[in-house]
C-alpha cells in the first residue's frame, strides 16, 4: 500500500502540561542510541518518568522523520489481538480491507519514515514483540521507541534503563544552591512552585527538601504527587505523613520492587488525604480506559453517595491534586489518569463493591453513544466523531460484555448500534471478531444471535469473503423464520442481497426486497425502507432497467432526507448518480454524486468517498472532460491505498474504461501527470476540486447579499459564523451553551433556506458576506 493517510498529519504527539525538568544526560543517550537502534525500549519501574522521556526525546528528532512521530498509547488495551489496532488508529488509519491487519500496516509503513512511540508495554509483551518485529523486518525506515517494565526480548533490541531523578549524596551537604543542582529535588521545587508560587529551597527547609526527595526514591510520580500537597502542608508535615503511611521508605534500596512499593505507598497516601467524595470518584474514574470526558464522569459516576451536581466539582478537585489529568486542547477538554494511578483506584473500587455496578454504568453510557449513530438523524456526523474518540472505551465495555456471558445480548446491541460506523470506519476484522465472540455466548434460536450473524455477515461481505457472508446471512435467516421476528428475517434479507449483488449474482433475489420493505412500511422504519430500496435500485440498474433505477432510488433518498441521515444518503446519491449518468443525464449525476461525496467528508467514510469519487471521474470521462477524469481516477486511486481496498470487482470495467478513454484523450504523459495530481492531492485541495471544478452550475450557493442573509435568525448566523471558523457540532454548542441536536437543527434550516447542500458551501457563503467572524 504505497498511499498515505487521508488527513496528513507529521505526529500526535501530546501537548505538554507541565515543564520538562531534567534528564539532560538520558536525553542525550536516547538521542544517541536512535541514531543506530531501531527498536530502543526504555525499562523501568512505574512513575519513573520513561513515557515523559520517550516522548520529548521523540519531539527533538522528529524532524528526522518525514512521515512523522506517533504515540501508540497502550496502557488501555486489554486484548492483545487490538495491538495492531491501536497503531491504526494512531496512524489515523481504517483498517477496512479483508487482509490481516498486520499485513495491511505493514504495506503501508513499507516505505515511510516514521517514528512510533509504543507506550507501556509491559502487560502485552507478546503481542507488541510481533508487532515490533513484522514491522522492522518490512519497513526498512521504520524505528521504535517501546517503554515497558520489562524488555520486549527480542532480537535487535537496545534497552535502557530510564533510573529515578539524580538525589543529592547522602553526606550531609544541603546547601541550597548544591541541592536544587539535582533533577528530584527541581522538580519538586518546580511542581510545588505551580501550587504555591514563592515556595523555594532554603536554608531552613533544605535538609527536608533532601530528605523527602530521597523518603521518595526520586520517583516523578512520587514526587509530583507529594508537591500538590506543599499548599496546604509544610515539608516536614509531608515527610511525617508519609513515615505514618509506610515506615520503610527511604531505606536506601534502590532496587526496583523497593521503588515500586515506594510509589505504592505515595499513591496510598495521597488517597487517605482525600475526602470521601474525592476517594469515590477516583475509583469509579478507573472503570474508563484511555480517558473521558466530564459528561462521561456524570454520566456513569454519579450516584447516592455522589450526587450529579458534585460531580464535576470533585473531578476539579482531583486535577489539582494531580491524581487526574486535563488536556484543554480538544474542547470539551479530556481527562486522563495515568495507569498506575488507575489501578489503585480499581483496587479500591473493588473494595467498595462497585466493580460490577460501574462497568454496567459503564457499558450503558458505550451503549447510550452507540445509540446516536443507531438513531439514524442529524446527529450522526458528531456521533461518528465522538465513536472515535472513544474506542478503547468501546473495546472496553465491549471486553466486559464477553466476559460476563448474561451480558452478550447488551455486547450486540451495542454492535447493532455501530454497524454503519463499523462498514464506514472497521476495523472489520475486530468487529468481526467480537461479533463472534458475542454469538458464541448467545442462546441457539435468539434474536441477539440473529443480529450477531446478520451483522457478521455484512461486514464479510465488505471483506469480499461473500461464501462465509451468504452463509451466516442465511442462519441468520433461518432464526428469524424460526421466531417469527420480521425485523431479523429483515435485516438478514439485506445481509443476503449484499452478498449476492457484492458477488454479482443477481438472478431470482429482488424477492428478498419484500420481507424488508414489509417491515419497514409496517413499522414506520424508513431506514429499513430506504435500505430495501436502495438495492431494488442496484437489482434494476445491474438488469439494465435503468428509469426505474432512478425512480426507486429517488424515492428511497426522499425518505432519507427528512430524516438528517448521511450514511445512507451519500450511499443513495451515489448509485442515483450513477444511474443517472447510464441514462445521460450528466449534470444531474454530477451534482448528486458531488453532494454524496460532501456526505462523505463529513463521516470520514473513505472507502464510501473513493466510490463517490470514481463516479465523478466516470461523469466526467463521459463529458469529455478528460484531464479532470484522470485527475478524480488518481484521487479514487490514493483513497483506496489509504485503506488498503481495491476496486470493487462489479466496477472493474467501466473503470478500466474511463481510464482507457482519458488516456487516450490525453496521451500518455498527460495522463499519468493528471492522474497523480489526483494521487497528492491534500484533503483540502481534493475537497476543493471535487466540488468547485465541475460544469455543474446548479449546486453553487446562492450570491450573498442583504436578501439572503436576512433570512436567518441572529442565532443562525451566529452559528453560520463559528461554523465558517471551522468549529464542530460540539465546540460550538460548548461555546453558545446549547445542545448539539439545537446546533444540528439550526445548520439543517439554514441549509434549506439558502439552498445550499453542506457546510462547505455555507462556508463559502459566510465568506462571501464579507463580515467580521463575530461581527
Amino acid at each position: 500500500m504505497a498511499g498515505t493517510a487521508v488527513k496528513a498529519r507529521r505526529h500526535n504527539l501530546p501537548v505538554e502540561l507541565t515543564s520538562f525538568v531534567g534528564r539532560r544526560r538520558e536525553m542525550g543517550e536516547v538521542k544517541r542510541l536512535l541514531t543506530t537502534a531501531r527498536l530502543l525500549t526504555l525499562t523501568g519501574s512505574a512513575g519513573t518518568g520513561k513515557t515523559r522521556l520517550a516522548l520529548r526525546a521523540a519531539a527533538e528528532v522528529a524532524r528526522g522523520f518525514a512521515d512523522g512521530v506517533w504515540l501508540v498509547s497502550l496502557a488501555p488495551i486489554e486484548d492483545p489481538l487490538l495491538v495492531t489496532q491501536a497503531v491504526f488508529t494512531a496512524l489515523g488509519l481504517q483498517d477496512v480491507s479483508s487482509r490481516w491487519s498486520l499485513s495491511t500496516l505493514s504495506d503501508h509503513l513499507a516505505d515511510k519514515r516514521v517514528l512510533l512511540i509504543l507506550d507501556n508495554c509491559e502487560h502485552l509483551l507478546d503481542g507488541c514483540a510481533v508487532l515490533a518485529s513484522t514491522l522492522l523486518k518490512s519497513c526498512p525506515d521504520l524505528q521504535v521507541i517501546a517503554t515497558s517494565r520489562q524488555a520486549l526480548g527480542m532480537t535487535g533490541e537496545v534497552r535502557m534503563r530510564v533510573p529515578p531523578l539524580s538525589l543529592p549524596e547522602d553526606n550531609g551537604v544541603t546547601t541550597p544552591e548544591r541541592v536544587v543542582s539535582f533533577d528530584a529535588v527541581a522538580l519538586l521545587l518546580d511542581r510545588a512552585s505551580a501550587v504555591l508560587p514563592g515556595f523555594t529551597v532554603d536554608p531552613s527547609n533544605a535538609a527536608s527538601v533532601v530528605s523527602l526527595c530521597r523518603r521518595l526514591d526520586g520517583i516523578p510520580l512520587a514526587l509530583e504527587l507529594a508537591a500538590v500537597r506543599l499548599e496546604g502542608l509544610t515539608v516536614d508535615q509531608l515527610l511525617a505523613g508519609l513515615e505514618r503511611e509506610s515506615p520503610v521508605l527511604g531505606t536506601g534500596d534502590r532496587a526496583a520492587e523497593a521503588r515500586q512499593r515506594t510509589l505504592e505507598a505515595t499513591i496510598g497516601w495521597s488517597y487517605s488525604l482525600l475526602d470521601e467524595h474525592e476517594r469515590r470518584l477516583w475509583a469509579r474514574l478507573s472503570i474508563f480506559a484511555g480517558g473521558f470526558e466530564a459528561g462521561a464522569a456524570v454520566q456513569v459516576c454519579s450516584g447516592p453517595e455522589l450526587p450529579v451536581d458534585r460531580v464535576i466539582e470533585v473531578l476539579a478537585s482531583l486535577v489539582e491534586k494531580s491524581i487526574i489529568q486535563r488536556d484543554m486542547t480538544p474542547q470539551p477538554p479530556r481527562y486522563s489518569i495515568l495507569e498506575m494511578v488507575r489501578q489503585y483506584g480499581r483496587q479500591r473500587l473493588r473494595e467498595f463493591g462497585e466493580e460490577e455496578a460501574m462497568q454496567a454504568r459503564h457499558r450503558d453510557w458505550i451503549l447510550s453513544l452507540a445509540g446516536v449513530i443507531g438513531a439514524h438523524d442529524e446527529r450522526q456526523a458528531e456521533a461518528f466523531h465522538r465513536i472515535r474518540s472513544e474506542l478503547d472505551n468501546l473495546w472496553s465495555a465491549l471486553d466486559s460484555c464477553r466476559r460476563q456471558p448474561d451480558q452478550a445480548v447488551l455486547g450486540a446491541e451495542i454492535c447493532f448500534q455501530l454497524i454503519d460506523y463499523w462498514l464506514s470506519r472497521g476495523p472489520l476484522t475486530d468487529a468481526r471478531r467480537t461479533l463472534d465472540s458475542l454469538a458464541a455466548l448467545t442462546e441457539e434460536y435468539s434474536v441477539p444471535r440473529a443480529r450477531c450473524l446478520h451483522m457478521g455477515a455484512m461486514l464479510a461481505g465488505v471483506q469480499n469473503d461473500v461464501a462465509i457472508a451468504r452463509e451466516m446471512a442465511e442462519e441468520a435467516l433461518r432464526i428469524g423464520h424460526k421466531l417469527g421476528d420480521a425485523q431479523v428475517v429483515c435485516w438478514a434479507s439485506g445481509a443476503l442481497l449484499f452478498a449476492a449483488i457484492a458477488e454479482g449474482k443477481i438472478e431470482g433475489i429482488l424477492s428478498l426486497t419484500e420481507p424488508m420493505l414489509s417491515y419497514a412500511r409496517s413499522t414506520g422504519n424508513w431506514y429499513a425502507e430506504a435500505i430495501a430500496l436502495n438495492y431494488t435500485a442496484l437489482i434494476q440498474l445491474a438488469q439494465g432497467a435503468v428509469d426505474e433505477a432512478v425512480q426507486t432510488a429517488e424515492e428511497a433518498l426522499a425518505r432519507c432526507r427528512r430524516s438528517g441521515d448521511i450514511w445512507v444518503r451519500g450511499l443513495l446519491l451515489n448509485n442515483l448518480a450513477e444511474a443517472l449518468r447510464r441514462r445521460g443525464d450528466l449534470e444531474q449525476a454530477e451534482e448528486l454524486a458531488r453532494e454524496g461525496a460532501v456526505c462523505k467528508h463529513t463521516l470520514d467514510d473513505r472507502r464510501g468517498l473513493a466510490g463517490v469519487v470514481e463516479t465523478l471521474a466516470w461523469v466526467a470521462c463521459d463529458r469529455g472532460a478528460a484531464e479532470r477524469a484522470a485527475t478524480l481516477l488518481g484521487r479514487a486511486q490514493r483513497l483506496r491505498e489509504s485503506i488498503a481496498v481495491p476496486i470493487l470487482d462489479t466496477h472493474q470495467a467501466r473503470h478500466e474504461a474511463c481510464e482507457q478513454s482519458a488516456r487516450s484523450l490525453l496521451g500518455r504523459a498527460a495522463f499519468a501527470s493528471a492522474f497523480q495530481r489526483g494521487m497528492a492531492m491534500s484533503d483540502e485541495e481534493a475537497i476543493a476540486f471535487e466540488l468547485e471544478q465541475s460544469p455543474a452550475e446548479s449546486a453553487r450557493p446562492v450570491a450573498p447579499g442583504s436578501d439572503s442573509s436576512a433570512r436567518l435568525t441572529r442565532r443562525e448566523l451566529e452559528i453560520a459564523r463559528l461554523i465558517a471558523e471551522g468549529l464542530t457540532t460540539r465546540q460550538i454548542a460548548t461555546a453558545l451553551f446549547i445542545s448539539e441536536r439545537t446546533v444540528e437543527t439550526h445548520v439543517t434550516n439554514m441549509l434549506n433556506k439558502l439552498g445550499l447542500n453542506s457546510r462547505i458551501q455555507l462556508t463559502r457563503w459566510v465568506a462571501g458576506l464579507g463580515e467580521p467572524a463575530h461581527g
